[in-house]
């Protein structure tokens, strides 16, 4: 057996990151940015419900989340997609103009390929 003694940690190792942060972005079209897609906008105006459910559930969420809690939903697709904007935003926006919203939605749930 050896009789070397186990020596102090005397400094906490430091954690290096080479994870670089992208500076938020805008929407990919505004929120009465319908002409930029015609069809999706018809459909939203006409199926509202439809499009909220699928809105819903390919931003990760329960189908019911874009009718009961569209500022969350909103939220988190800004969140996950790197949006600059703010909850109070979200939320104004959301109750305001919530079929302008759900279809800002799907048009950027399409622009990230979801």
């Amino acid at each position: 057996m050896d009789n070397q003694q186990a020596q102090p940690v005397v400094m906490q190792p430091v954690a290096t990151s080479n994870v670089v942060t992208e500076q938020p972005r805008e929407w990919s079209s505004g929120i009465f940015g319908c002409f930029s897609d015609i069809p999706g906008c018809i459909y939203g105006w006409s199926f509202g419900t439809c499009l909220a459910w699928s809105v819903s559930t390919r931003a990760g969420e329960n189908c019911c989340a874009a009718h009961v809690a569209l500022p969350a939903v909103r939220t988190k697709v800004r969140l996950m997609h790197n949006i600059q904007g703010g909850i109070c935003n979200d939320y104004l926006c959301s109750v305001f103009f919530g079929s302008c919203v759900v279809c800002q939605l799907d048009r950027e749930l399409k622009h990230a390929g979801l």
